[in-house]
């Protein structure tokens, strides 16, 4: 029988939420699944000297968990100083100002630091608890300034003589070219300095060398820690885990039907089995196994939380196709693999129309499936679909393939790669 049916709502949010975390990066290593590789790596880049890892990879698929998780997997070194996201229009004074900024919030006793308030305020910045930390001018700040104020700031007396990190989130957002530039001689300055600050990049890109082209210079700076969808094996270690802490089990057949709504990405595996788990203490079930009518809710709420942006993207696609673009939608998600080939998207999307005979069909056989071809090419002239050489389709955004996975699951169609092949 599961251990948790008889808790406050409260007591059951709170251990739910500490274990599963759909909408907030992870911190605690043993909650990462999947990447011993990846965390290897980051050890790797925060020993080396002069070099800054910069993680990377598609939305969505944790790299701001990877650079937290790090911080506190090495906590006997490094420690995590600030972490920051970068804006569209920031500028190189936003960023300084933001560093600080989240350093002065997790470090409250530099709100008292002497040396600490004298060195800030030669940049026009003073520091003091009624403002909540710190408040700027505004001013111009030029690169040695910021990389001097730094190095000092950040140094290893302040931090225990731990190494300190700097997490910048969304860094592929940053538009200002400018800003990129001094930041990219920021880390160039720091490295001329010994410095022991160390930066650690995010950033959402399907080619890190195609980001920073521009500012051939950065890549002297950084290491690069590429980020790939996990593997089932990893989200199912993560499903036993929890079986394990809530005394509830998820059958074989849920293991594999999670593993393939997920395709790798950690955030749809921690949202179905959070709801899933969450409408079995609704309900106030008892028993110590997922029923099949839980997991179908669990599935339903998982599709309604989802995050705003997919479900949009998502409604936005289908919203041209006559109603006609959801099966197309879920026959190019239908593999293991990103890109499909027209003629296997033309297969399983006859198969997925066999068992849903009422629903509007494309005509796959006149002129060889071309209104069907026009319909992919639609999408992906729209944006949602990439289109790459003769007769491969696949996903722009890669979460979104997860997502219609999990649309699919919840109209009663199974994705696999084996799911419509006879």
């Amino acid at each position: 029988m599961n251990n948790f049916f008889k808790l406050s709502r409260r007591e059951f949010r709170t251990r739910l939420d500490y274990f599963l975390h759909p909408s907030v990066h992870i911190e605690d290593p043993k909650q990462l699944y999947g990447r011993a590789a990846a965390v290897s790596q980051m050890q790797d880049a925060f020993e080396t000297k002069g070099v800054h890892p910069f993680i990377w990879g598609p939305r969505g698929i944790g790299k701001t968990s990877l650079g937290h998780t790090a911080c506190e997997q090495f906590k006997d070194e490094f420690v995590l100083a600030a972490a920051i996201a970068c804006g569209r229009n920031t500028t190189f004074r936003d960023f300084v100002d933001d560093l600080l900024q989240d350093a002065v919030r997790r470090k409250s006793d530099f709100l008292k630091n002497k040396s600490f308030k004298a060195s800030v305020a030669v940049l026009g910045i003073e520091i003091a608890a009624e403002f909540d930390g710190i408040r700027s001018t505004g001013e111009r700040i030029t690169v040695s300034q910021a990389a001097n104020l730094i190095d000092k700031v950040f140094s290893f007396g302040a931090y225990d003589e731990k190494i300190p990190v700097i997490i910048v989130d969304e860094f592929d957002r940053l538009d200002d070219n400018s800003t990129f530039t001094q930041i990219s001689d920021l880390l160039k300055q720091l490295s001329v300095l010994s410095s022991s600050v160390k930066f650690c990049f995010c950033g959402v890109t399907d080619d890190l060398g195609e980001l920073l082209a521009a500012h051939e210079s950065v890549h002297r700076y950084t290491y690069g820690v590429e980020l790939k969808p996990i593997a089932h094996d990893s989200v199912w270690s993560l499903i036993k885990d929890i079986e394990g802490q809530f005394q509830i089990v998820f059958d074989r057949g849920k293991h594999i039907r999670i593993g393939q709504i997920a395709a790798g990405y950690p955030h749809f595996a921690h949202l179905i089995v959070k709801n899933c788990l969450m409408s079995a203490y609704e309900s106030q079930y008892g028993g110590d196994a997922i029923s099949d009518d839980i997991f179908r809710d669990g599935l339903n709420r998982s599709a309604g939380q989802a995050a705003t942006r997919l479900k949009t993207y998502y409604e936005n696609a289908i919203r041209k196709g006559t109603d006609r673009y959801s099966e197309l939608l879920f026959a190019v998600a239908n593999s293991e693999h990103m890109n499909r080939q027209f003629k296997d998207i033309v297969a399983d999307y006859e198969q997925i129309m066999n068992v849903r005979p009422n629903r509007e069909a494309y005509d796959t056989k006149k002129n060889n499936g071309q209104d069907l071809r026009n319909a992919l090419n639609s999408l992906h002239k729209r944006g949602f679909l990439k289109k790459g050489k003769t007769g491969w389709y696949q996903f722009e955004d890669p979460m979104l393939r997860s997502y219609v996975r999990l649309v699919a699951e919840t109209e009663g169609i199974e994705l696999s790669d084996d799911a419509f092949r006879s």
